[in-house]
């Protein structure tokens, strides 16, 4: 680990996503994080990449229903 570690609430502002969908993605392992006595913490760089992801599929889904 060398960067910025994030708690469940920071990553829940960058997301825009309630705690409990943190807790859903965690579990089918879109995110990645791990714990910290009784906090969870995630990497910053996990938690950018995998809006980078959510955006290029999204982009993807929308050209292939422009082209259908």
């Amino acid at each position: 680990m060398t960067g910025k570690l994030l708690d469940v609430k920071q990553v829940r502002e960058m997301l825009g996503v309630s705690e409990r969908t943190i807790f859903r993605l965690l579990k089918t392992g879109e995110l990645t994080g791990f714990k910290a006595g009784r906090e969870w913490r995630f990497e910053e760089q996990d938690i950018t990449t995998y809006i980078a992801t959510q955006r290029a599929r999204s982009q993807h889904q929308k050209a292939a229903e422009a082209s259908a």
